[in-house]
């Protein structure tokens, strides 16, 4: 009972802090956003550990590669929040979410090798998927008329691997889906979800990061707050996902 009591404060608490960093993040990040975001994102670690505890099912293979990814999360938060424009330091911070989404596969690809051991997680669909959608992605940057400069290579390494990502997230909901398990429903709700919704927060981010930049303070303050709603939201459902799967 403790363990649920936690789980569901951490989850009420993030709506508290959440709407916190947004109000002092804007116009511009401060020492005071910086702390409420590291508020935010040890909170989402702790819906995860609460996860594995609730479940009973002790530190499954899953539940350590979602608990690496929520931390690497972590920080990657705090290095595209401290308060420099160091290029290294944004390249520590993308470096740091690109390998959580590593881990984060790492963990959906072996639930569905658990549950489908006929199944490849670097299935050819995924794959074609992925390269649909990213060139979806390079004609809208390409007429939208984004700016990346030096950060190009590093946001297409980011860009595949967080589509890659969604996609076996989306292989691994769909199989269990049609396949009927009982828990399908609530892994199609945390890892598909979850899984969505950090790829519609990136997408923001990108506007945010490399659009016109003489708009971006004056028309960008809805975007941001969806950014960083679904960056949250996502991460807290991704922890969850803990409950649904072993592997």
């Amino acid at each position: 009972m403790a363990v649920k009591i936690i789980y569901a404060l951490a989850c009420a608490l993030e709506c508290v802090f959440v709407p916190l960093f947004l109000k002092y993040s804007w116009p511009e990040k401060c020492w005071t956003s910086f702390k409420l975001k590291m508020v935010c994102s040890a909170l989402f670690i702790t819906t995860g550990v609460c996860s594995i505890i609730w479940a009973g099912n002790g530190m499954t293979q899953y539940a350590k590669w979602m608990i690496i990814g929520l931390v690497l999360g972590m920080l990657g938060d705090l290095f595209l929040h401290l308060i420099t424009d160091k290029m290294v330091v944004f390249g520590l911070g993308l470096f740091s979410f690109l390998v959580g989404h590593i881990f984060f596969i790492k963990g959906f690809g072996d639930a569905l090798e658990n549950y489908f051991p006929q199944a490849k997680v670097f299935d050819w669909r995924a794959i074609l998927g992925v390269i649909l959608v990213f060139a979806l992605l390079v004609v809208y940057a390409v007429k939208a008329k984004m700016e990346f400069g030096i950060a190009l290579v590093p946001v297409i390494m980011y860009a595949f691997t967080i589509l890659f990502m969604f996609a076996t997230a989306l292989q691994l909901c769909t199989r269990l889906f049609l396949e009927g398990y009982a828990n399908d429903v609530g892994t199609i709700c945390t890892v598909g979800l979850g899984a969505l919704l950090f790829v519609a927060s990136d997408l923001t981010l990108a506007l945010i990061l490399f659009s016109n930049k003489e708009k971006r303070m004056k028309e960008n303050r809805p975007i941001k707050i969806f950014n960083i709603v679904t960056y949250f939201a996502g991460q807290i459902l991704l922890g969850t996902s803990i409950l649904y799967l072993v592997a």
